[in-house]
């Protein structure tokens, strides 16, 4: 079973973040795979940005959203 959670981004690696869950004290995921909206300049993810996220019972996961709602574009 999956549950919905809020982290923050502790570190990107390509295509994947590793986030700290606001529901646990110093545990840090497994590599999550950003979702393509996301990515690059769409989503300005960064060290420290919160963000929405869903871990599977076999540890992978997405990270779905940013957690303030804001979206970036990149500039023309």
């Amino acid at each position: 079973m999956a549950e919905l959670q809020k982290g923050y981004i502790s570190t990107i690696e390509g295509n994947t973040a590793r986030v700290v869950p606001d529901q646990v004290d110093g545990s840090v995921t497994k590599p999550l795979t950003i979702h393509a909206s996301l990515r690059g300049d769409a989503g300005n993810l960064k060290k420290g940005t919160a963000v929405v996220f869903v871990v599977f019972s076999d540890r992978s996961g997405l990270i779905l959203s940013r957690a303030d709602g804001e979206i970036f574009a990149p500039d023309s």
